[in-house]
């Protein structure tokens, strides 16, 4: 998945969730993160029962993309 499709795809959940009229404010909000941390936001969104929604294999893979200045950012609470 590349940063783009993450991008969308998290618009397209905030969107189901919050309404058309959020979706520039989405855009906004996660098109400062890193492909890393787009596909965990992904994985982890709240339309996708928070990974609950994903097999250990898939998470796995998630996590895995993730560099090491993803992981200072995570920690920070990012």
């Amino acid at each position: 998945m590349t940063a783009a499709e993450a991008l969308g795809a998290l618009v397209e959940l905030d969107v189901a969730k919050w309404g058309e009229q959020e979706r520039e404010a989405s855009r906004q909000m996660h098109q400062g993160k890193s492909r890393g941390l787009r596909i965990n936001s992904l994985v982890h969104h709240q339309g996708n029962d928070y990974g609950d929604a994903f097999d250990a294999a898939t998470l796995k893979i998630a996590k895995k993309q993730l560099t090491a200045d993803d992981m200072a950012e995570l920690r920070k609470g990012g």
